[in-house]
Formats: structure tokens, C-alpha cells, sequence
């Protein structure tokens, strides 16, 4: 009788144990998802505009894991909640090595030449920041979200997002028709006598340095500045060259588009595919993610990095670290 007895409360003190870590766990999910708001959306622009990914709630949440997935597709029609359970839920399902840090980025622009604010672009849903609203999202980017999640994970659907190149295609034709630009200035493409070692020379250099401003001078006066808390930039789309200062006006990174004529590291062209620059440069001394299936590869002798498309096509060109 008294084995049997102590049979029973073992028994009824697993069953209540376990009920009550479950409730205990519920309640932490519950707990951690009403603190998640835009600033759980950790933006850091070092190299590119990344997802530091160090929020601590959002952590907290991705290392729950799948227990939390009911509670999360709850909340993410909440505004203040979407993007950075969008995040969440990509970083359990779709991205467990965080390989998906990079972030895509399109700056809008009133009056030709002014800096509005910028459309942020992750795993297929975009956002935005403005200097008169803040951060926002779209009541359909909130449905995208929603519906991606709700048939990959709970109808158990076969689905896939947008291209990131139509998702940009579309912003620039919405942004063109919000904000038309009307400038009769005509701009030069000046980068054609630019060598490569004037490019890696001048990484480090003071904004006020002579031989920084005689470059500069070179490419035109049709620039655009963007500031950034930690940073801002000094931009020549028409030479398709962007330069990275740090708040002590010291210039860190150069980076160079398609529109770059000047010269390249071992001749290096925009024309190149992945599988060219990985036959004809040396071998990268890292290979790093861009942002969902995009890489980049780094270069230590050239202080250089090359960041690729999805069709792996080069996207643009880094160079200083």
C-alpha cells in the first residue's frame, strides 16, 4: 500500500511539474514577444548596412526556437512587432548559421539630390525610415509577412518571395512617381583616368588632406552626402564612387559601382561572373555572406572585397577594412 501510494505521487508530481514549466515557458514567450518593437531591429552600417543581430530579446527568442512559432505568427500583424519577427522567424527556419546579416538598401531622395530616408529589404518584406516618421511598415508588407509565414508553416505550402532585384525594380518606380526629380544639370562620368592604386591610397586619409581633395576635385562637383550617426558619405553616382568617412572625417572604405571606368585590381571587371573572378584572381582569403544567397569574397593583399548578386553577377566593390 505505501509503494503504491508513493507510485501515485511521483506520478502526480511529474504531471504538475511538467504543467508548470510549460505554463512558466508559455509565459516567457509571452513575456519576450511584448517587449520586441523597432528597436529590436539592430542597424549598424560598419561595411554595409547590416543586422548586428545583438538584440538580446530577439536572441533570447531564436534560441527558444520553435516553441515560440505560434505565439510569434500571433503578434506579427503588430507594426511594432513584424519586421523583427520576420527576422526571427527566418533566423529559426531559414538561416540557423545567421548567414542572412546582410541587408538590402535603397535610399529615396526629394528634389534630385536631397536625402529623404531609405527602404530597408530582408528576406522578401521591405521597410522604411524617414526623417519626418521614423521607421514604418506598409499594411501589405505586414500581409506578406503573414501569408509567407502561414503557408510555409502551418498549411505546410511550398512558398518563395519576391527577387530582391523586381522588389528594388518597384520601389525606384514608386519613389520616381512620389518624388520626381527635374534637374537640367548635366552630369560627367570623370572616373575613366582613376587607377586603383589612387583608390587603396587614399583609404585612411583626412577629409582635409591635399591629396584627398586634388581626388576628389577630379571626379566633379555632382556629389551627394549622407549622414549616419557613426558615419556619413561622400557619393558620385555618375563615376560610380561612394567614399565611407568616420565621424573624425577620416576616409575608411571606398566603394565602386558599375559605372566605375577607371582601372581594377589584376584588371578585374563588372563583367565578371563569380565563377570568372574565382578563375581568374587569387584565391579569396575568405568567402563571407552578403545577405540571404548572396557572398562576398575578401582579399587581404588588395584590401579588397567583392559583394555579389543573386545571379552572381559583382554588385559592387569594396575596398579598405
Amino acid at each position: 500500500m505505501k509503494i503504491e501510494k508513493t507510485f501515485i505521487f511521483i506520478i502526480f508530481y511529474l504531471i504538475t511539474s511538467l504543467s508548470f514549466g510549460q505554463n512558466i515557458s508559455e509565459n516567457k514567450i509571452t513575456e519576450l514577444i511584448d517587449k520586441l518593437n523597432w528597436e529590436s531591429v539592430d542597424i549598424d552600417c560598419e561595411i554595409i548596412l547590416v543586422l548586428t543581430q545583438s538584440d538580446s530579446i530577439s536572441n533570447e527568442l531564436v534560441k527558444i526556437g520553435k516553441p515560440a512559432t505560434e505565439k510569434l505568427l500571433t503578434a506579427i500583424k503588430n507594426p511594432e512587432k513584424t519586421v523583427a519577427i520576420h527576422i526571427i522567424l527566418t533566423r529559426i527556419y531559414e538561416d540557423t548559421e545567421r548567414k542572412a546579416e546582410g541587408l538590402g538598401t535603397k535610399y529615396i531622395y526629394k528634389n534630385c539630390k536631397e536625402s529623404y530616408g531609405w527602404h530597408h529589404l530582408y528576406n522578401g518584406i521591405t521597410w522604411d525610415w524617414n526623417s519626418d516618421e521614423g521607421q514604418t511598415i506598409k499594411q501589405n508588407q505586414i500581409e506578406i509577412a503573414f501569408n509567407y509565414w502561414h503557408k510555409k508553416l502551418i498549411l505546410k505550402e511550398k512558398v518563395k518571395m519576391q527577387k530582391s532585384e523586381e522588389i528594388f525594380s518597384n520601389l525606384d518606380k514608386d519613389d520616381k512617381i512620389k518624388f520626381p526629380c527635374i534637374d537640367n544639370r548635366k552630369y560627367e562620368n570623370n572616373s575613366e583616368k582613376i587607377k586603383y592604386d589612387e583608390l587603396k591610397n587614399i583609404i585612411g586619409l583626412n577629409l582635409k588632406d591635399e591629396k584627398l581633395l586634388v581626388f576628389m576635385e577630379r571626379l566633379g562637383n555632382d556629389t551627394i552626402k549622407k549622414n549616419y550617426d557613426d558615419c556619413y558619405f561622400i557619393e558620385n553616382y555618375t563615376d560610380g564612387i561612394k567614399l565611407k568617412f568616420s565621424r573624425n572625417d577620416s576616409l575608411m572604405r571606398v566603394f565602386i559601382a558599375k559605372e566605375y571606368n577607371g582601372t581594377l585590381w589584376k584588371d578585374l571587371s563588372f563583367k565578371y561572373k563569380k565563377n570568372t573572378v574565382l578563375r581568374k584572381l587569387p584565391k579569396p582569403d575568405e568567402r563571407k555572406s552578403g545577405g540571404g544567397d548572396q557572398e562576398r569574397f575578401w582579399f587581404r593583399e588588395a584590401n579588397l572585397e567583392i559583394f555579389f548578386n543573386t545571379d552572381e553577377t559583382i554588385k559592387y566593390i569594396m575596398i579598405g577594412l
